[in-house]
């Protein structure tokens, strides 16, 4: 413990906007996260809802295993699978021919984290009206977590990089402020 009393002020200081900083930048990662999953997990269910609809309207005459074109770059991070009175009818090219619930599940609409091929993803489940149409929307994880990163770095770094100049400006306030006092103290 410093024996001065600016090296006690500055120390005290410092120590508590550290604590501060801290405190944010944790709120904000749990933030950003949650927000992140509602956004992520809003799209798994629009994804479903949107393949259980085409189903019950045009369901396909000769079931075959159709397996859907890859259109975009991150494709491979999303999957689905649609499954017509048991039979896989559609599917992503990157989803397995079975459904992505953990072994030995039942069917359970709604959300699921589970392990496909040493992966793991975020499932929606969805049925139609009449329980023949099952459908599977899933995220791999990690794709989840390289954007909350992405997020985080973003407004982060910011916050990194002022740290060290709230640093030096309460120092400066600090030896400032305790000018007066050391004038007397030499007096």
């Amino acid at each position: 413990m410093p024996r001065s009393l600016q090296g006690r002020l500055l120390l005290l200081v410092l120590g508590l906007v550290a604590c501060v900083w801290l405190a944010t930048a944790v709120l904000t990662w749990l933030d950003v996260r949650h927000e992140l999953d509602e956004l992520l997990d809003g799209h798994l269910a629009q994804g479903a809802a949107l393949l259980v609809a085409q189903q019950m309207r045009d369901p396909a005459e000769d079931e075959q295993d159709i397996e859907a074109p890859v259109l975009h770059r991150y494709a491979p991070k999303v999957a689905f699978q649609v499954f017509h009175e048991g039979r896989l009818t559609l599917r992503s090219a990157n989803a397995p021919s079975l459904p992505m619930i953990e072994r030995g599940r039942r069917f359970k609409s709604g959300f699921s984290t589970t392990r496909i091929d040493g992966a793991t993803w975020r499932v929606f489940a969805a049925q139609g009206s009449e329980r023949d149409v099952q459908v599977y929307v899933g995220e791999r994880v990690d794709s989840r977590s390289s954007i909350l990163w992405a997020v985080l770095r973003s407004t982060l770094w910011p916050m990194f990089v002022a740290l060290p100049l709230l640093a030096a400006a309460v120092w400066w306030a600090v030896h400032r402020g305790m000018r007066p006092l050391r004038r007397l103290g030499q007096t």
